[in-house]
C-alpha cells in the first residue's frame, strides 16, 4: 500500500517539472480557463481570422444598356466559392418605372389604363443564377452583369429597393472548417444581404426599410440628383 501511495505521488509531480514550471503550467491553464469562459478567446479566434482572411465586397460600376455591371472584389489570400448569388425585389414596396416609349394605352369603362401586354412585367434579374459555384480567385476581381429589372425595353426603372443575397465560403478547408465554427457560434455568417436603392438605373447601397426614405436620404446626399424628377417628388 505505501509503495503504490509513492508512485502516485510521482505521478503527480514528475522528476523532470521543478517547482516553477509547474506554477508557470498552472497559471497558463487559468488563464486559458479565464478567456473561454469570458468568451474573448472566440473574439480573439474571429479577429484572427479576419486578420488572416481579409474581405469580400460587392460594387456596383456601371449600367451597361439595359443591363447592370457588378464586379466582386476578393481582398483575401485565399480563394473564396460562391456559393449562391440571388437578387430579390421585397415583396411590400412601391415601384417607381417610367415609360421611355411612345405608346398607345387602352382605357377601360373605369378610366383604367392598361399597358400593352398588361400592367404586369416580369423581372430577369431575379432568375440570375449564372454565378452559383463561381470561384473567386485570391487577391483579384470579378466583373459580372446582372439582367433588367423589367422584360420591357421601354419599361425604365425610376426608384425602387433591390435586395443582393449571397453566400461565401472558403475554397480552403480548414479555413472552410473556422468558418463553420464561427457560424455555429454566431460570430459571422456565410450568407450577406447588400440593399440597394435603384434611381435612374444607379443602384447606391441604402439601409432602409421604404421607399420613400430610401428616396429621401437619397436627394438629401446627392447633390447631382436634387433636381431630378425622381427627388423633385419628395416632400
Amino acid at each position: 500500500m505505501a509503495r503504490s501511495r509513492k508512485q502516485n505521488k510521482l505521478h503527480k509531480n514528475p522528476p523532470n517539472f521543478d517547482g516553477k514550471a509547474i506554477t508557470r503550467y498552472v497559471s497558463l491553464k487559468k488563464l486559458f480557463a479565464f478567456f473561454v469562459g469570458s468568451g474573448l478567446l472566440v473574439v480573439l479566434y474571429g479577429a484572427t481570422y479576419q486578420h488572416f482572411v481579409g474581405n469580400v465586397s460587392l460594387e456596383f460600376i456601371q449600367s451597361v444598356g439595359r443591363a447592370y455591371e457588378f464586379q466582386f472584389k476578393n481582398d483575401t489570400p485565399s480563394d473564396r466559392t460562391l456559393k449562391t448569388f440571388r437578387i430579390e425585389l421585397p415583396r411590400v414596396q412601391r415601384v417607381v418605372f417610367k415609360i421611355s416609349d411612345n405608346l398607345p394605352l387602352h382605357v377601360n369603362s373605369d378610366g383604367q389604363l392598361t399597358l400593352p401586354g398588361g400592367n404586369l412585367s416580369y423581372v430577369p434579374a431575379t432568375e440570375f443564377k449564372e454565378l452559383d459555384g463561381q470561384r473567386l480567385q485570391a487577391n483579384s476581381s470579378l466583373k459580372f452583369r446582372i439582367p433588367p429589372l423589367s422584360s420591357r425595353s421601354w419599361m425604365v426603372p425610376e426608384a425602387t429597393i433591390v435586395d443582393v443575397h449571397y453566400e461565401l465560403e472558403s475554397s480552403n478547408s480548414a479555413l472552410w472548417a473556422l468558418e463553420e465554427f464561427l457560424s455555429v457560434i454566431g460570430i459571422q455568417s456565410s450568407i450577406r444581404t447588400n440593399r440597394y436603392l435603384v434611381v435612374d438605373n444607379y443602384w447606391t447601397l441604402s439601409q432602409s426599410t421604404s421607399i420613400d426614405e430610401a428616396i429621401r436620404i437619397f436627394c438629401r446626399d446627392n447633390e447631382d440628383m436634387s433636381k431630378s424628377s425622381t427627388c423633385s417628388n419628395v416632400h
